[in-house]
């Protein structure tokens, strides 16, 4: 965690009366049972990161090749498809991040 996490843990620990240990083991516990239990939780999270994971290492990719389409077109070349795939570089990438975003809500 974080000193900003931590910080936000010990303030709702003493807010209900509990050390920071026993409020993060109820925490846990009230996750794993609104989740089906911990397994099915841990589970579907590490998919989740794992998927996000290979989505960021394709939007890489696509990054390189868009970086060969500029460097054709600085040299005073033409690339038909380069505004469609900048286009579409930009919303794969709006949308890693907002599904990165919702996962670290969860």
């Amino acid at each position: 965690m974080t000193r900003d996490e931590l910080g936000l843990v010990h303030h709702a620990a003493e807010s209900v009366g509990l050390r920071p240990a026993g409020f993060l083991a109820d925490a846990a516990v009230a996750v794993a049972q609104a989740q089906g239990g911990p397994k099915t939780w841990l589970l579907d999270q590490r998919r989740r990161v794992e998927e996000m994971m290979a989505a960021s290492t394709q939007l890489a990719r696509a990054g390189n090749n868009l970086n060969q389409v500029a460097r054709i077109i600085n040299s005073g070349g033409h690339v038909d498809y380069a505004d469609e795939a900048v286009a579409r570089v930009l919303q794969s990438a709006a949308r890693i991040e907002a599904a990165a975003i919702e996962l670290a809500r969860r």
